[in-house]
């Protein structure tokens, strides 16, 4: 028996108050090199002149590093960027940092060996085709450095940040040191966290970012092993850091390493911080929002929508990007083995409205994805992260959309073919007894009139009726309230 179901047109649904909310429309991903050759450690991600993705990321047993540059729809041999008979640190959980000012590429790495090596950069000027040689940026000699990141200011100039230690391994501080030049040379670094209470984990990998006349360092804290996340604030670009704030407030008593730091984003005189911590009992994901004029105040503290409570289901790892009101964060996600990289976006501004949306990044729902970073820039996401099926690094681009209705819940068994398609799609592994609706959306958050017919255990979907061929949402809702959203392409 073959019935026919004709879709609601979508403004009617609308006048009965659903809610917008935020979607992403994923290109396919794309391995960005061999892991078995150049390894896929700690991917980092930043946009070179015309938002072209270059990827960080090294081989963890050598400490080599490599910068790979997508050349349109596949990366280019990756390029070696530590000169020869050098050596860096490198793990999953602290290593190299990439920023971009246009074709202005610099990365900073620890060399090794650990105990005595010290913290460089190099710099590319034709977009990380090439590399010059090594500058060191830290001007600590008293004691050890490493964990080093950075940003790229307002004039395109690097600035490093990283741990310090005294000459007996103790009095463990975070240091800025910024250079005037692009990243030729740097100035002494300045301590950003000397009004902290206690002192920096010293683990826990730091993060600084510029804005305007903003630099912002975050970092875990450690005063008598309770480490949360702080901030130390400059509002004259870095000469001085003159405001300090506990970020989260949990009071997590942990007396090892937890191994975790923070990232966090400025917009206008707001920054957004996001951390992991395990405060309330088990690893989860938070995002804070702070005020900078005039000094640092705590807005918000809001844990990321939390996975299911199995004893080893936890959130770690987070990483943060926005521009004007909208702001993207990743993580990696276990549940019950099985471990994704997860994403929210917001394009309110609002972080009451990022938390309470959550979607899958990687394609593949088995196996374990971790370690992402984000990049946001003129409306795409761009992610990559560690893929431990095929042992590479993958990146995937996304367009963000406002999508009226949409919870990328997804439906597992679920597939759906041809795409790109013509004039129909099907349908496999949900029955029609299992279905309740199917909405077809478009770029704008619209949604279009369509119709669908069960036969022979398939469901087809036809698409003659839409207006205009493109990119389209495909909102597939089952009885049970789950949900599964695709992007498809109608030629």
């Amino acid at each position: 028996m073959k019935t026919k179901i004709n879709l609601l047109v979508f403004a009617v649904c609308a006048s009965f108050g659903l809610n917008a909310q935020q979607g992403i429309i994923w290109d396919s991903e794309i391995t960005v090199a061999d892991g078995s050759v150049y390894g896929n450690a700690r991917p980092r991600i930043s946009l070179a002149t015309n938002d072209v993705p270059l990827v960080l990321f090294g081989e963890a047993a050598s400490g080599l590093l490599y910068v790979a540059r997508l050349n349109g729809t596949v990366f280019g041999t990756p390029t070696g960027i530590v000169p020869a008979g050098m050596s860096t640190y490198l793990a999953n959980w602290t290593g190299p940092d990439i920023g971009t000012d246009g074709d202005n590429v610099v990365v900073v790495f620890k060399a090794q060996p650990y105990t005595t090596a010290d913290n460089y950069t190099v710099r590319s000027t034709d977009g990380g085709l090439t590399f010059a040689d090594t500058v060191r940026a830290d001007s600590h000699d008293e004691g050890q450095t490493w964990m080093p990141a950075l940003d790229m200011d307002d004039n395109g100039n690097p600035i490093v940040t990283y741990m310090t230690f005294d000459a007996f391994g103790g009095d463990e501080r975070i240091a800025v040191a910024q250079s005037l030049d692009g990243g030729l040379s740097y100035q002494p670094q300045v301590t950003a966290t000397a009004s902290a209470p206690g002192v920096a984990c010293d683990c826990c990998p730091p993060e600084v970012v510029s804005s305007g006349n903003y630099v912002l360092s975050v970092f875990r804290n450690n005063e008598s092993n309770i480490r949360d996340g702080y901030a130390a604030l400059s509002e004259n670009g870095g000469a001085t850091f003159t405001s300090t704030l506990n970020l989260d407030n949990l009071g997590w008593n942990i007396n090892s390493c937890p191994s975790t730091g923070l990232h966090a984003v400025i917009i206008g005189d707001s920054a957004y911080t996001v951390s992991a911590s395990k405060g309330s009992g088990k690893y989860r994901v938070y995002i804070s929002s702070v005020g900078l004029n005039g000094g640092l105040t705590l807005s918000s503290v809001l844990m990321m929508d939390p996975p299911t409570d199995g004893p080893g289901d936890t959130q770690n790892y987070p990483r943060i990007s926005g521009a004007n009101d909208t702001i993207v964060m990743v993580w990696e996600e276990r549940v019950a083995g099985n471990m994704d990289i997860k994403i929210a976006v917001t394009t309110d501004g609002l972080v009451q409205t990022i938390v309470g949306y959550k979607s899958v990044v990687n394609a593949d729902p088995t196996g374990t994805q971790s370690k992402p970073d984000v990049v946001y820039k003129d409306g795409y996401v761009h992610v990559v992260f560690q893929d431990y099926n095929s042992g590479n690094v993958i990146y995937r681009r996304g367009l963000v959309a406002d999508v009226t209705g949409v919870n990328e819940n997804n439906l597992l068994g679920l597939s759906i073919a041809p795409n790109p398609a013509k004039d129909l799609v099907t349908l496999s592994g949900i029955s029609h007894k299992e279905l309740r609706s199917i909405d077809m959306i478009n770029l704008l958050g619209e949604s279009v009139e369509c119709s669908f017919e069960s036969m022979n255990g398939l469901i087809s979907v036809d698409l003659t009726n839409l207006e205009s061929k493109g990119i389209y949402l495909m909102k597939i809702t089952a009885t049970n309230g789950s949900t599964h959203v695709e992007r498809i392409v109608v030629q």
